[in-house]
């Protein structure tokens, strides 16, 4: 059959296609390290389990834009973790933040931004809704991270127009990187996007794993009648099945949640009925939950700054992680070595590893890095979160004070696929 244009401009997901190759090869028998895929590995707390097996009977189709209870109960999250003042109204609940993300960008107008490397969707996103999308590309001296002269820069070469809207797309703590943003930063990036029309929307969806010596804020702190806010429960609470994300719009903005109800009615209707009602302990933070959450994080920097300490030993190019669960190495003083070896690109830098070594990875070419930029995506996930969780309640104190230990205990995996990279890059010398 005759397959549409749009849909020509569109490829599965890097992500989620790396993890069904892994299943498929583990499945076979073969042994694969797996960093290529991020998924929070640790239980369902007992309180959400309880909630949803005690909302298991509601079956009918609820508001698109999500229960009163939930959304309530959101505001007061936000309010409470992070000091942002959102009403219910200002809330839409929706199947994952992806969704919400698509619905975002298909009410907003205007070209998109998207700092490189960022998340492999948001680039899709915005070529099958046929928007011009522009990459800035970051770089490795400065974490990756979008500074204002480069935004200012990138605005001023492809939308001067102030009276043209634009759309920049932020994610932090990022996926790929690792890297987050200070308050001064953000307000700095502000500055631009209001002095530019930009709005800004910001994927905060793992604002809850930065590391102990880091503090999330929001753009939103800075710029809140241009931004909304993108979050969920698939990250710091490790319920990506749930499959339940919430966006928050600037106040006063009827026409923009209108356009956005809209999409959602055409697409998902409403979220499952149970999994919203579980949603609501979900955000609850007058109990053990909170902690949970804050231990996870732990739990991820440890094991993240331990394969960061690793990959920084030998030799290799990484920015220093400061939250989330992956790493963005590259090989680019190794590229004669490579070359050597037939490789060239990120993607065949991906699949060398994964033929020759048999370590699962992401190419950078995927988070919008140029072709011939040898960098990965590396999560650092690949172990059995219950068990990692009840060492950790045992073990705080000597967790804390030696990671490489603990590390090398709970995530056999992670370990293993270090040795394999220095191993790799061992043979390049």
């Amino acid at each position: 059959m005759d397959v549409s244009f749009s849909a020509k401009q569109i490829a599965p997901s890097a992500t989620l296609a790396i993890n069904e190759l892994i299943a498929t090869i583990r499945a076979g028998g073969e042994k694969v390290y797996h960093m290529g895929f991020g998924e929070s590995p640790f239980p369902v707390h007992s309180r959400v389990r309880k909630a949803l097996c005690d909302n298991s009977w509601r079956q009918r189709y609820l508001p698109t834009q999500g229960i009163i209870e939930l959304r309530e109960q959101i505001s007061g999250f936000y309010q409470k973790m992070f000091d942002l003042q959102y009403s219910q109204e200002q809330i839409v609940i929706g199947p994952g933040s992806k969704p919400l993300m698509f619905a975002a960008l298909t009410a907003l107008d205007g070209p998109i931004f998207l700092p490189a490397p960022s998340w492999v969707s948001y680039q899709h996103m915005g070529r099958f809704l046929s928007r011009d999308v522009h990459h800035i590309v970051t770089l490795s001296m400065n974490s990756y991270r979008l500074e204002p002269d480069l935004l200012e820069l990138a605005i001023r070469a492809h939308s001067p127009d102030r009276d043209q809207q634009k759309v920049l797309v932020l994610n932090y703590p990022c996926n790929p990187t690792g890297h987050t943003f200070s308050s001064k930063e953000l307000k700095e990036l502000a500055d631009v996007a209001r002095e530019y029309n930009a709005v800004v929307v910001s994927d905060e969806i793992y604002a809850l794993t930065h590391f102990r010596d880091q503090e999330h804020h929001s753009i939103a702190e800075f710029y809140p009648e241009g931004t909304l806010v993108t979050g969920g429960l698939s990250k710091d609470r490790s319920l990506g099945g749930y499959r339940l994300g919430a966006l928050l719009l600037p106040p006063d903005e009827k026409q923009l949640l209108r356009s956005i109800l809209a999409v959602g009615s055409e697409l998902w209707s409403s979220v499952s009925a149970p999994i919203q009602y579980a949603g609501i302990e979900a955000y609850r933070t007058d109990t053990e939950l909170v902690d949970y959450i804050e231990d996870c994080a732990v739990v991820h920097e440890l094991v993240t700054r331990y394969a960061y300490k690793r990959i920084h030993n030998m030799g290799v190019s990484c920015p220093y992680p400061q939250g989330a669960f992956y790493l963005f190495p590259d090989w680019n003083s190794q590229r004669e070595a490579l070359q050597k070896k037939g490789v060239t690109t990120s993607n065949e830098l991906a699949k060398h590893l994964l033929k020759n070594w048999f370590l699962a990875s992401l190419p950078g070419v995927e988070f919008g890095m140029p072709p011939d930029d040898l960098s990965l995506r590396l999560a650092t996930v690949d172990y059995d979160g219950a068990s990692a969780y009840k060492a950790f309640q045992k073990r705080r104190k000597s967790a804390i004070k030696d990671p490489e230990s603990f590390v090398l205990s709970i995530a056999p995996s992670v370990v293993e696929g270090c040795n394999q990279l220095e191993r790799f890059t061992a043979e390049l010398d």
